[in-house]
């Protein structure tokens, strides 16, 4: 596809204008990144390094008539921290090829190029990156102070999940945890139902999502279409709340779940923080400190993740128990 634009020479100078002149948009790129989860998760802009949330504990009865009786006990905050970790990131680029590669991006799409500079396409189609890499790390990233890669930035859903398992916070005595088999298409639709059961009582009257892999999804769906196939209510394939929830449990099938992995929650519950302005942050363009004919995209911000909290009243965790023993297998020992 020819650039109906003319000749663009694409310099440091000219990203940089770019970058100032529609900076608000462009700040948003990497939260576009994350929109397939945005509608499940609560974000917080502007969180840098730690912030205390947390959920009220405590109890208040009302009891038959008695005036010597006083209840003392504690309402406390259950503090948890949500945590945002500096990342950055160098980027040395050859303009022309980052030109051509936006022509089939899925970032900036149709006439967005004819109605835009190139140079704030080009600006787009990077920021978007940073934001792709966001969502698929997002339940699995294990913060890696070494690391080179976005996966190393933070610790995912997933990861903060098996640290508090770990610690024995969420396990099956706390009825925050239950054990199932490894989905298949043959057990698919009662891994669902058994998960949804085994979620307490309080976060049945709640409107929940149930977070899976996308295959998993599938394989619900199909298993689903075997099971009641011929029932006149089965009038449709895909199917987006789990049965008996009264339409409260969402199903949600995304690519970035580990595979035979569930999550149970709120929306209000996953808590993304992000800072994309202010202090530490940093997006610019600079001739290149690699090739005369390149130019380097500096760009840094924060980024994090948490739950509110943890009670089974807010949140239930599936997943096979064997894969927990493979997991510490993995890790070595003392003597390992």
């Amino acid at each position: 596809m020819a650039n109906t634009q003319g000749e663009v020479v694409i310099t440091p100078d000219t990203l940089n204008k770019s970058f100032v002149k529609y900076r608000k948009e462009l700040l948003m790129m990497p939260v576009y990144g994350l929109q397939k989860i945005l509608p499940f998760v609560s974000l917080r802009q502007d969180v840098r390094y730690k912030e205390v949330v947390g959920q009220l504990e405590g109890d208040m009865q009302l009891a038959p008539y008695n005036p010597k009786q006083i209840d003392n006990n504690d309402v406390k905050i259950a503090g948890r921290e949500l945590e945002t970790f500096l990342g950055s990131c160098v980027k040395g680029f050859d303009p022309n090829s980052v030109v051509q590669s936006i022509y089939g991006s899925n970032i900036v799409q149709g006439d967005g190029l004819k109605n835009v500079p190139i140079t704030k396409a080009v600006c787009a189609f990077l920021m978007g990156k940073l934001g792709e890499h966001l969502y698929e790390s997002i339940f699995t990233a294990k913060r890696n102070s070494s690391g080179t890669t976005t996966a190393d930035l933070f610790d995912g859903f997933k990861t903060i999940v098996d640290k508090e398992i770990t610690a024995a916070t969420i396990s099956t005595a706390n009825k925050n945890l239950v054990n199932i088999e490894t989905v298949t298409r043959e057990n698919a639709e009662d891994t669902v139902n058994d998960v949804f059961d085994a979620t307490h009582h309080k976060l049945k009257d709640q409107d929940t999502c149930m977070f899976m892999n996308v295959d998993t999804k599938l394989l619900y769906e199909r298993s689903y279409q075997d099971n009641h196939g011929s029932l006149p209510y089965n009038t449709q394939f895909d199917k987006s709340t789990v049965e008996g929830s009264g339409g409260k449990c969402k199903m949600v099938g995304l690519s970035c779940v580990p595979k035979d992995f569930f999550l149970v929650t709120p929306r209000r519950n996953l808590l993304v923080g992000i800072a994309t302005r202010g202090a530490g942050v940093t997006f610019e363009v600079q001739k290149s400190l690699t090739s005369h004919f390149w130019l380097d995209f500096v760009a840094s911000m924060f980024f994090g993740v948490q739950f509110e909290t943890i009670s089974p009243e807010m949140l239930l965790v599936a997943q096979p128990a064997a894969q927990k023993e493979e997991e510490e297998e993995e890790t070595p020992g003392v003597g390992g």
